[in-house]
């Protein structure tokens, strides 16, 4: 109907009609292409900084229950100090910050109302923001106890008023400055395990290619990093074994069982030497 009466007016009016049509149409595809191209940055955007987000939160995952283990250890020895009513050189114990690396988690904090980072994402990444700082707190106030610290001399007798009160005041401090490494301790746990929540997020979120790939990066990372070996092992054993299910089926060599320990060192040493020989 409209074709027909397209032809039954005049020249004129047909090419006008047609010139609105063509602008019309390139107008829209116009518009469906900027529509595609913003879209499409938004996604690489958007898998930058979730494989970003990734490493930042598989570090924290990875390494700080070993710095809580750490730390809770060095507590079990230094009540016993306390019992015996002596101190430890806590002194010793600085930190320098930045302590640690967090930059792609406040990055992501920023991009709070654009469709980068979801709102769950945010709240969770807020969260784990807390804690880091009040990690940072923590440290912050082991040092400055730590600076407390009084050298009592040697040349002082055991019963001198100056060296009671030095000692007194080392005690003091020294009781302060645990009550900070508790609190770390505590918050580096917590870390670990809002890191491992948030993982299972973003891990859906990228996809099994996308992580596989970042798992990966992060391996040859860890390479170029210089992380001896065992540790790499140990890592991937803990947390990444999924990339090693296909590398398992072997329950025995020479006709002697191995146990599943073995078997995932047998394919984590195959896996590290394959993957890391073909992305370096």
């Amino acid at each position: 109907m409209f074709i027909r009466k397209l032809f039954n007016v005049g020249d004129k009016a047909k090419w006008l009609i047609l010139e609105l049509l063509i602008v019309f149409v390139g107008v829209y595809l116009a518009f469906l292409f900027q529509n595609y191209a913003e879209d499409r940055k938004l996604g690489q955007e958007k898998d930058k900084v979730l494989m970003s987000l990734k490493a930042e939160l598989e570090e924290f995952r990875a390494s700080f229950p070993d710095y809580a283990d750490y730390q809770e250890g060095m507590l079990e020895e230094w009540d016993s100090l306390i019992d015996l009513n002596e101190t430890a050189s806590f002194y010793s114990w600085r930190y320098l910050e930045p302590q640690y690396n967090f930059k792609i988690i406040e990055y992501a904090l920023d991009q709070k109302g654009t469709e980068v980072i979801s709102f769950d994402l945010y709240q969770q990444l807020s969260r784990l923001h807390a804690f880091i700082k009040r990690t940072e707190h923590a440290e912050r106030r082991m040092t400055e106890f730590g600076d407390q610290y009084l050298l009592v001399p040697n040349s002082l007798d055991e019963n001198d008023k100056d060296r009671r009160i030095m000692e007194a005041q080392n005690r003091l401090y020294f009781f302060k400055f645990m009550g900070a490494a508790r609190d770390r301790t505590g918050n580096l746990r917590m870390i670990a395990k809002l890191a491992g929540t948030i993982l299972e997020s973003v891990n859906a979120q990228l996809g099994p290619e996308k992580v596989k790939e970042a798992e990966l990066i992060m391996l040859k990372d860890l390479v170029d990093a210089g992380f001896n070996k065992e540790r790499i092992l140990r890592v991937y054993s803990n947390y990444f074994d999924h990339l090693l299910k296909k590398r398992l089926k072997a329950t025995s060599i020479n006709g002697e069982r191995i146990s599943l320990h073995q078997r995932i060192q047998i394919a984590l040493t195959r896996f590290y030497q394959q993957e890391v020989s073909r992305h370096l």
